[in-house]
């Protein structure tokens, strides 16, 4: 929802300001709520309007990735879809797997919420099990952990949201990228 005034845009959905304060804590992990509604293009108010802790902040953001990577695994159908096809899928969705990456999964001690780490392992197995499947119809190497395959793809998902938002490289890039360097390295 956008409401009008003074001839700007003010945010006010949760979900849109969730958008825009999840990468700021992704560079600044000790961000007050004043410099996150600040970077995030939003007044102070309007942000504790709608998450009247950082706590409060920081746990919907830790849910918001969360659904997102649930979502996507599932859309993707990444426990029986063709295995091509939920890589590109999955690639396709590849900010919410940067996001669990930078943010859940990788660095629990910013959120401080131990709950989280639990569904944020979940949906890793869960990943990880579709890499595994990759390794059994051929398309992935069966000489490296399926769990390093995975955290390759999160690693390289989280390297490309980076890259695009600090503007190193293009957001039609990363698409392209992700899966040329998990399936084929880096080699000529």
């Amino acid at each position: 929802m956008e409401a009008w005034g003074a001839g700007s845009v003010i945010r006010t959905d949760a979900t849109e300001v969730l958008d825009s304060a999840i990468p700021v804590l992704a560079k600044d992990r000790a961000a007050s709520m004043q410099v996150i509604a600040k970077r995030a293009g939003i007044s102070r108010a309007t942000l504790v309007r709608l998450f009247p802790t950082r706590q409060h902040l920081v746990q919907a953001m830790a849910a918001k990735i969360l659904d997102d990577c649930d979502r996507a695994l599932s859309r993707a159908g990444a426990d029986t879809a063709p295995v091509r096809q939920v890589l590109a899928a999955l690639v396709a969705e590849y900010p919410a797997f940067a996001q669990l990456w930078n943010l859940v999964y990788a660095r629990p001690d910013v959120l401080g919420v131990a709950e989280i780490g639990v569904r944020a392992d979940a949906i890793f197995d869960r990943t990880v099990e579709f890499f595994e499947r990759g390794q059994g119809v051929g398309l992935l190497r069966k000489d490296m952990p399926a769990t390093w395959l995975a955290s390759t793809f999160c690693g390289l998902a989280e390297t490309a949201w980076e890259l695009t938002m600090e503007g190193y490289m293009g957001a039609r890039q990363a698409p392209g990228f992700i899966p040329a360097i998990l399936l084929y390295g880096a080699a000529a």
